[in-house]
């Protein structure tokens, strides 16, 4: 029997079960709640012809065109089902709660699930994780020049229970012009906001989160503004890390990397460095002279930091 669920009471009470998402696999991979399985009703090019259906003849030749599309698919839905799912209690969501998840829950129900329909569906968890960046959380922030090694302590304080939001390993980059070398593809900008939701959910907003100061922008990511707002608005801790030490942690991190790479990214930075310094750091990459390009590369940053830091009064008297 398909009943349906209030999106609190999922959220309370029946989180922990298995959710089935039926929307399409464009849908789902441009973002989703986190662990969720796709399992679309209507794959790509059947929902876009169903929607053309709509707009040029209506809901109910829509319908119509949906229920043939699918029907013949119900007998692979249970058998997919039956080889993912333990049989049990499931909840199913399209985008708001509507047809979609309402075919998908009846058939299954008929396959030996009790299955409950996410009311509102995606789009109610939507909302949900955009108000959750309005939570006062209490902050305290790791900053410092380039190659401090901000990362590696919060990987530390995690380690030892504390409370930390890697916003670097949520956006799968490390925030500089080099800072997608050696990851993946980053996520997309709804699902980065859908795991920072994850992530700060699990936390408890009483106790103080740890987290590194960041730009807005990582790679192509943003921050939502109200999360970015009460990060910089909290309790900031400087790591006075000892430029000889940057120098090597800067080398470990990319000097691993191919020359013609980072000769490539440098020459991005041409406008910024300037061509005198941006000329001298791409001949130390050719000469392969990696310790002398990490402190060219650290000595442009440094002034980088140093400016940002005297736009940023709470942050000022740490300029050295």
């Amino acid at each position: 029997m398909l009943k349906s669920i209030e999106f609190n009471d999922w959220l309370i009470a029946k989180k922990h079960l298995p959710l089935l998402d039926a929307r399409s696999e464009g849908e789902y991979d441009w973002g989703h709640i986190p662990n969720a399985i796709s399992f679309p009703v209507l794959n790509n090019e059947e929902r876009k012809l169903v929607g053309t259906s709509y707009k040029k003849e209506g809901h109910e030749a829509a319908v119509l065109l949906g229920y043939k599309l699918v029907g013949p698919k119900f007998h692979d839905y249970i058998k997919k089902a039956w080889q993912q799912i333990p049989k049990g209690e499931i909840v199913v969501h399209c985008w708001r709660g509507g047809l979609r998840s309402r075919i998908m829950g009846d058939l299954l129900s008929t396959a030996g699930y009790q299955v409950y329909q996410l009311k509102g569906g995606y789009k109610v968890y939507r909302n949900y994780v955009l108000n959750s960046f309005e939570t006062p959380f209490k902050f305290k922030v790791l900053t410092g020049f380039t190659g401090s090694g901000k990362s590696e302590n919060l990987e530390k304080m995690e380690k030892e229970g504390l409370q930390v939001l890697h916003l670097e390993r949520l956006a799968n980059h490390k925030g500089s012009a080099f800072g997608s070398l050696g990851l993946g593809e980053q996520p997309g900008q709804e699902m980065f906001e859908n795991n920072l939701c994850e992530t700060l959910s699990g936390f408890n907003p009483n106790t103080e989160i740890w987290t590194e100061d960041e730009s807005r922008k990582i790679g192509k990511l943003v921050q939502p503004l109200p999360l970015f707002e009460s990060i910089r608005n909290g309790e900031f801790t400087f790591l006075t890390t000892p430029f000889e030490d940057r120098v090597k942690n800067i080398m470990h991190n990319y000097g691993c990397f191919e020359p013609e790479k980072l000769i490539e990214i440098t020459l991005k930075l041409k406008k910024r460095m300037g061509d005198l310094e941006n000329r001298n750091a791409i001949e130390f990459l050719v000469q392969n002279e990696i310790e002398n390009w990490a402190i060219a590369m650290l000595n442009h940053y440094d002034k980088q930091y140093r400016y940002s830091l005297s736009l940023r009064p709470n942050l000022s008297h740490f300029i050295k």
